[in-house]
């Protein structure tokens, strides 16, 4: 078989959900198909490793599948996070807000009344996160794809991590203070409420995986693509504020996320430079 370190940490998390619908199937509703889909999604992925034999073509398309996998992932885990904690954890990281910056944040962003302009330009940036991600991916893919394998590997991992602690940590962010203060706004809020009415999940608040994900593709965009590092980095602090501004997410959730992209950049940095800019850099699709 020919796994790379994505399809292993992918597999880990797949096998780690089978076991943990198995122990609380009897929490768990249609578990059955939790138990069935993550079990496929582990065929599949060996089904590619043997195909990539087939071709180097068909080896380098296969690379992208975890794209595809995050926003089904994603959404699993707002059907089984509050098997272990019941409740959502809200009032506390509210509360937290509150004690750490006198007021909820996203008043002192906005104000009670807020702006059009403003509104529509974070919600911009909010939406930002679901076309950087994958421009990324291409542009990386076009350079060189084991640097594109080595930025899917770093982002799955952020991913799968991401996903784990919203299973046991359930916080829904300020959705409820974001129906009472937007209203009627322009196309790109209409976009995200579109996202959100139909594909999101509650309970994947804490940490913001926006904040941690956009902060590891704006180190990856600004160190292989020198002449884009200042939009980046402006689409990652502008985004930062939008999921606050946007009242998706509280101020410690944004906190938390910037920590974890932090340490993921830390992280993977030392092997990223050891592995793919070594003397015996290697990868899945090389022959």
């Amino acid at each position: 078989m020919n796994l790379n370190a994505t399809d292993r940490i992918t597999i880990l998390y797949n096998i780690i959900l089978v076991i943990f619908t198995f122990i609380f199937r009897a929490k768990i509703a249609a578990y059955p198909y939790h138990l069935a889909f993550n079990l496929s999604v582990i065929l599949i992925i060996l089904l590619l490793s043997f195909g990539r034999r087939s071709s180097l073509s068909v080896c380098k398309v296969s690379l992208w599948y975890p794209l595809v996998l995050y926003s089904l992932f994603y959404y699993q885990t707002g059907l089984i996070n509050r098997v272990v904690v019941p409740q959502f954890l809200d009032g506390f990281f509210m509360n937290l807000d509150v004690w750490i910056f006198g007021d909820f944040p996203a008043f002192f962003l906005r104000g009670k009344h807020g702006n059009a302009f403003l509104d529509e330009f974070f919600h911009f940036f909010y939406f930002s996160y679901y076309l950087i991600i994958p421009l990324t991916g291409i542009l990386l893919f076009r350079r060189d794809v084991k640097l594109f394998e080595g930025f899917v590997f770093q982002l799955s991992s952020l991913f799968y991590l991401c996903y784990v602690i919203y299973i046991f940590l359930p916080v829904e962010g300020p959705i409820a203070l974001r129906n009472e203060y937007f209203h009627q706004g322009g196309l790109f809020q209409t976009m995200i409420d579109f996202i959100y009415a139909e594909g999101e999940n509650p309970g994947a608040a804490f940490p913001s995986s926006h904040v941690a994900v956009m902060f590891l593709v704006a180190w990856w965009g600004s160190t292989h693509f020198e002449r884009m590092k200042i939009f980046y980095w402006l689409a990652c602090l502008f985004l930062s504020i939008a999921t606050v501004y946007c009242m998706f997410h509280y101020a410690v959730d944004v906190i938390a996320g910037l920590l974890l992209g932090v340490l993921a950049v830390l992280t993977f940095n030392r092997a990223h430079i050891k592995h793919y800019y070594g003397e015996t850099r290697q990868g899945t699709c090389t022959k």
